[in-house]
C-alpha cells in the first residue's frame, strides 16, 4: 500500500469520525429546538386559556392582550404572541439542524465531503438559520402591533414585549452566513474532487 493510499484511508477515517460527532451534536440541538418550540406553544396556549377563563375574554382578545405577569406568576417568554414567535424560531432552528444532521450522516456513511448533495444540504441549513435569526423578531414586532390595536379597541392594557427580547439573533445570523460562505467554498471543492476522480 502506497503512502498516498494510507494518507487517504487515514483522512477518510478522520472525516467519518468528525462527521459522527457533528451528527450527534446537530441532532442534540435539533431535539432541544423542537422541545423549546413545543414548550413555547404550550405556554402560549396556557396563558391564552387563563385569559379566557379568568378575564372572560374571547380567544383572540385573550391571545393578544393577556399579560404574562399575573397574580404573582410569570409565564417565561412573555405574552402568547411572543411565545408563538419563539416557537417559530425553534421550528426554523430545528429544520436547520435536522438538515445539518442528515448532511453529517451522509458524510459519515460515504466519506464524501465535496459532493453537490452536501453543498445543497448545508445551503438549506444556512437559509433556515438566517430565517431563524430574523423571522421570530419580526413576528414579535407584528404581535406587539396587533396586541396594541386589540388592546385599544377593548380599552385594556396591551401585553408588552418582555425586557431583553432579541429582535435579530446575531448568533444564528452569523452561523447561517458562515455556513453559506462555506457552501461557496465547497462548490469549488466539488469541482476539484471531480477533476481528481477523473484523473484516478
Amino acid at each position: 500500500m502506497t503512502n498516498e493510499t494510507l494518507a487517504r484511508a487515514d483522512a477518510d477515517r478522520r472525516i467519518r469520525r468528525t462527521a459522527t460527532v457533528a451528527a450527534w451534536l446537530c441532532a442534540f440541538v435539533a431535539a432541544a429546538s423542537i422541545l423549546t418550540a413545543v414548550a413555547s406553544l404550550w405556554l402560549a396556549a396556557d396563558l391564552t386559556y387563563v385569559g379566557m377563563v379568568e378575564d372572560g375574554k374571547e380567544l383572540l382578545a385573550a391571545f393578544f392582550t393577556t399579560p404574562a405577569e399575573r397574580d404573582g406568576m410569570t409565564w417565561v417568554g412573555g405574552a402568547a404572541p411572543y411565545q408563538v414567535a419563539s416557537a417559530v424560531g425553534g421550528v426554523l432552528t430545528f429544520a436547520a439542524y435536522l438538515g445539518a444532521t442528515r448532511v453529517c450522516q451522509r458524510v459519515m456513511r460515504t466519506g464524501e465531503v465535496f459532493s453537490l448533495d452536501v453543498v445543497r444540504g448545508l445551503r438549506r441549513a444556512s437559509v433556515f438559520l438566517v430565517l431563524a435569526a430574523f423571522v421570530p423578531g419580526l413576528l414579535r414586532l407584528v404581535g406587539r402591533a396587533i396586541s396594541g390595536a386589540v388592546a385599544s379597541q377593548l380599552m385594556v392594557e396591551a401585553a408588552f414585549i418582555p425586557a431583553g427580547t432579541v429582535i435579530v439573533d446575531n448568533g444564528a445570523l452569523a452561523i447561517g452566513a458562515l455556513l453559506f460562505a462555506i457552501c461557496r467554498m465547497f462548490e469549488y471543492g466539488c469541482i476539484l474532487q471531480k477533476q481528481d476522480d477523473e484523473l484516478l
